[in-house]
């Protein structure tokens, strides 16, 4: 099981430093990341992180360019793109499919794309070997699920992690510490999950502490940080020293 599923926000603080997170990261043995796309809309962020957005875009970060800047990176977790379908569709499947060919980017997860929603799009990323990741929310029902996962499938093994997983929304409502995660919810909503598929899941939204991420590894889950990790580097903490007490 991955022990831990970071967020980071591409642009914050800067663009520059990106390839430096990124190393840091593969240094503390992290298999996978998930690196948001700065939005000017991001309606699924809670302040923290659309503050960060906010703080991105300020400095330049537009979706292009965070992709020029993935590009020939090799030392780097895999990472899994956080983005909305717009700024996807700006760009367009044949030059995002180009941008992304030399980055470290395996799979995306486009929190407002439905499936079946952009089908040909969908198709023609997942073809290229950009999966979507399939999003199971607190209302989506196990009948829906079992759809949701055989939609968007799981690859197996040898795939990686990125390319596997099921995100699991731990609440409603947006992403962000300080409102509380009720846990007990999720665990039942897990096990049931595990009666559907043998791909690793992913718990995120409202983990912000040791004991809420071991609480998810003991779903035999992995637990995803975002708002609490983008919070103490706008802080000015090192990502070494924000994660490595969490691994």
């Amino acid at each position: 099981m991955n022990p831990l599923l970071p967020f980071l926000m591409a642009g914050d603080p800067s663009l520059d430093l990106l390839p430096h997170l990124l190393s840091e990261a593969k240094a503390l043995g992290l298999e996978a990341l998930e690196l948001g796309l700065p939005h000017s809309d991001p309606i699924a962020d809670g302040p923290v992180l659309q503050a960060a957005a906010h703080r991105a875009i300020a400095t330049g970060a537009t979706p292009v360019r965070v992709l020029e800047a993935l590009a020939g990176i090799t030392d780097s977790p895999d990472l899994i793109l956080f983005t909305y379908l717009n700024p996807l569709l700006q760009i367009g499947a044949e030059r995002l499919k180009t941008l992304l060919r030399t980055t470290p980017v395996k799979a995306l997860l486009v929190v407002d794309l439905p499936f079946g929603e952009e089908p040909a799009f969908e198709a023609e990323l997942r073809a290229a070997g950009y999966p979507m990741v399939p999003l199971l929310a607190p209302t989506t029902t196990l009948e829906r699920a079992r759809q949701v996962l055989g939609e968007r499938p799981d690859p197996g093994a040898p795939a990686p992690f990125a390319q596997r997983f099921a995100y699991v929304v731990a609440r409603l409502g947006v992403t962000g510490t300080g409102q509380g995660t009720d846990l007990a919810p999720v665990r039942e909503r897990v096990a049931d999950l595990g009666t559907l598929t043998t791909r690793p899941l992913a718990v995120g939204f409202g983990l912000s502490d040791a004991a809420s991420l071991a609480a998810v590894r003991a779903m035999g889950a992995t637990p995803v940080i975002g708002s609490a990790l983008v919070r103490e580097l706008a802080g000015g903490r090192s990502l070494s020293a924000c994660l490595a007490p969490l691994l």
